[in-house]
Parts: structure tokens; sequence; C-alpha cells
């Protein structure tokens, strides 16, 4: 071997080091720059965040008269829950009727004349009663004894605005407890 050809080596191996350095390898500058670009590729999609009317919405409450086919009472505050009209009602009781009879088969719906038939037992205890999106509402003034009743379709926010002496209110229930039908029945002036 000649003494060149190892100067040769070491020094291809030196030019080698170098560039072995440059490309990440630990050790002094090689007197240029390496820039590396990566571009990320995505590959899942964003869940979208939860609209505000989903997020606010909540669901409607539970009816507290699940089991009974009607209730009686006055109605102390209408408000909406969920989407849902839901009703406040104030339970009385029909003088002379047992509360199970009337869960069973309700009050009479025609209009009471002098004493009034129903009295309130409990004015702090109330029931929640959702109402269903198709419920039959209706409103019925007497304005005397010897004229036939004036009647009309309401809100459940009306039922919550009544008068006394037209206040009470008879609901009829479905098997879970909804409000299918509500009526008022008023007192007539003698």
């Amino acid at each position: 071997m000649t003494p060149q050809r190892p100067a040769v080596l070491a020094a291809g191996l030196a030019t080698a080091g170098l560039a072995l350095a440059g490309c990440g390898g630990s050790g002094g500058s090689s007197g240029s720059q390496v820039t590396v670009t990566v571009t990320p590729t995505v590959t899942a999609k964003p869940t979208p965040a939860p609209s505000r009317s989903t997020a606010a919405k909540a669901k409607a409450p539970k009816s507290d008269d699940r089991g009974r086919a009607y209730d009686f009472g006055t109605v102390v505050r209408a408000s909406t829950v969920g989407g849902t009209p839901v009703l406040e009602l104030d339970r009385w009781t029909w003088k002379g009727l047992d509360d199970a009879e009337l869960a069973r088969q309700g009050v009479p719906l025609t209009p009471w004349k002098g004493k009034a038939p129903y009295e309130n037992q409990n004015a702090r205890l109330t029931y929640t009663l959702p109402v269903s999106a198709d419920a039959r509402i209706l409103y019925h003034h007497c304005i005397a004894g010897d004229q036939p009743l004036q009647t009309k379709s309401v809100t459940p926010d009306e039922l919550a605005k009544l008068a006394t002496g037209e206040n009470t209110v008879l609901v009829k229930l479905d098997r879970d407890g909804v409000v299918v039908a509500a009526d008022n029945i008023p007192g007539c002036p003698r």
C-alpha cells in the first residue's frame, strides 16, 4: 500500500463523519444547516361542540300523578321545562268524595251554584304534571245560572291565571300521569 492511500481513506472517513453529524448525529458544526419540514396528516374528524339549545335543553319532569286517571285542584303555576308545558297543581278535596274514587272517575264537570262543593285542605303540597302537546284544555265561564256556559280553548299558562270561583280544574291523565285534558269548573252567580 502506498503512503497516500491511508491519508485518502482518512479524509473520506472524516467527510462521511461530518455528513452524518449534519443529519442529526452529535458532533461539531458542519458549516451547513439542515431544515426538516413535516406536514401532519389529520385522519380523525373533530367532534362538534353541542349546540347551546341541546346543552341547555332540560328533560321534562316526570309526573307526580302516575297511576291516577284524574286529579282536581287549582293550577298555582305553569311553566315550560325542556320544551314541555308543566302545571303545578294544588290538589283540592271534593266534599263527600273519597280521593281514590276521584282519582278513578274525576268530579262532575257541571258548574256549581251556591256553596262550593270542594275545599283546600293542604295549600303547601303541589303536584308536577307535564302536559301533552295535543292536550285539550278548556276554560268554561258561567255568566248566569240560567245561561249556557261559554267555553273556549286556552293554554296551560291561562289556567294559572283564572280568577277565584273559576280556578278549580279537573285534569285527565294518561297512564304516565301526563295531562291529556283539563277543564275548569266554574261557579255560577246566583
